[in-house]
């Protein structure tokens, strides 16, 4: 197993395997995957776990990379003129984005901001 997933009350690992993609391999539906294991697929249904780097504060949604877990979409990048830049915040967005749109019946979110997850169940109850 390599990395780890826990949130809330649950933990799961995410596998390396080979032959099939990720996506596709029947076992997967117990396993936990990441914006690179299911880009590019539409699945019928996709859970999406918003980790620490996606908070909500103030009314807004706001997007923090020093509590992102994944360092190569956090680092600066360097331009073609030699200078350094960050973007962070612009990578996580996109990541979240791929996430969100995976799921042609539906999507299952879990938010690890408190925060952020009282406010999608407002969201959630304000809608039925």
């Amino acid at each position: 197993m390599e990395q780890g997933i826990r949130g809330g009350s649950f933990e799961t690992g995410k596998r390396r395997l080979k032959g099939l993609s990720w996506a596709e391999q029947p076992q997967t539906i117990n396993e936990v995957g990441s914006t690179f294991t299911i880009q590019g697929f539409d699945l019928n249904y996709a859970g999406v776990i918003l980790g620490p780097s996606v908070k909500y504060r103030d009314g807004k949604i706001i997007f923090d990379p020093s509590a992102s877990r994944n360092e190569k979409a956090v680092r600066n990048r360097t331009l073609s003129d030699g200078t350094k830049q960050k973007f962070g915040e612009i990578l996580i967005q996109h990541e979240v984005r791929v996430l969100m749109t995976r799921g042609v019946n539906g999507l299952y979110i879990y938010a690890c901001d408190p925060e952020l997850r009282a406010a999608l169940l407002r969201a959630e109850r304000e809608r039925e």
